[in-house]
């Protein structure tokens, strides 16, 4: 399956940016190609963080695409992790993981996708289109983070 890894230094604490990538509810808010995410039923505590499942559709409109599936995600706030897993709608297995470490001044943000579509037609057009999607991810999830951070301090 086909494997993506990005990771960039954010100037933002790694608690909040960590609040981030755990609020996939938010994620249609700021997340391109996301059109919708929502949490489905109750979370669930953990011993260091929440299960819970949500229902993201993606859409890519230049390739008249909108997907919807379900993922069950955990997190995990000792480690700063989230891990979303799914083999439901196109896809035949994705796994998405957030990790936040601290750095110099802020955060290291890493994200991992290890993925297979279920028509090897997405399989051809997403690869090509991976780099410059998880670049823009990259890009969204700072604006958010540093939005955030604006906003807990003039509050």
């Amino acid at each position: 399956m086909p494997q993506f890894k990005s990771s960039k230094r954010i100037s933002v604490a790694p608690d909040l940016a960590f609040a981030v990538a755990a609020d996939v509810g938010a994620y249609q808010s700021f997340l391109p190609l996301l059109q919708q995410s929502r949490i489905i039923g109750a979370k669930q505590a953990t011993t260091s963080g929440e299960s819970f499942e949500a229902e993201l559709t993606v859409s890519y409109p230049k390739l008249g695409l909108r997907e919807a599936f379900v993922s069950k995600v955990e997190t995990d706030h000792l480690v700063r992790r989230v891990v979303a897993k799914s083999q439901d709608g196109p896809f035949r297995n994705i796994e998405t993981s957030w990790h936040i470490a601290p750095a110099a001044n802020g955060s290291e943000v890493s994200i991992f996708i290890d993925y297979a579509f279920r028509n090897p037609l997405l399989q051809i057009a997403a690869a090509g289109l991976m780099d410059m999607a998880i670049a823009k991810v990259m890009t969204a999830f700072e604006a958010r983070a540093k939005l955030l951070q604006t906003q807990s301090k003039t509050s």
